[in-house]
């Protein structure tokens, strides 16, 4: 598998001057559905036993689960995947008492991924995705061109 990435310029202020360096940057925002329940699924299927409609329910209860468990005030942790948890917050107070449960909001759920995950991913390859279809010819060499001409043919 790889990653595609585009290439752009970043300026930022450096000791009174504007600096511009370019950088790798992702090719689209990836979608809040990129793979869906669905996919994953029928991908989950191919690698066990289960029918896809058996995988696709055991993932709507996953969700229930892990939504019940964190509003129980617990982390849910899938060994290779990663953990859920929650931050709460709540204004500041002068006395202790004042922070009572309406006060307290949840500020956020967050996941952060397995190492061994974090690890198998860092090993994806990077293509850039070709200059020449988003950057006027003027701004590229020949040689880019004619490489990427070869190298990947129109969409």
């Amino acid at each position: 598998m790889s990653i595609i990435y585009l290439v752009r310029k970043k300026v930022f202020p450096k000791a009174g001057e504007k600096m511009t360096q370019w950088f790798a940057v992702q090719r689209k925002i990836q979608k809040k559905s990129g793979v869906t329940n669905r996919e994953l699924a029928r991908r989950l299927s191919q690698y066990t036993s289960f029918k896809e409609g058996e995988v696709q329910g055991i993932l709507i209860e996953l969700v229930k689960v892990i939504e019940n468990t964190l509003q129980d005030g617990h982390s849910v942790t899938i060994d290779g995947l990663g953990t859920f948890q929650t931050a709460i917050t709540s204004n500041g107070f002068d006395r202790p008492e004042q922070v009572t449960p309406r006060e307290v909001c949840l500020s956020r759920v967050y996941f952060k991924a397995d190492r061994k995950l974090v690890e198998f991913v860092r090993r994806a390859k990077f293509i850039r995705y070709p200059l020449s279809r988003y950057f006027p010819a003027s701004m590229l060499g020949k040689e880019v061109i004619e490489e990427e001409e070869e190298n990947f043919p129109e969409e």
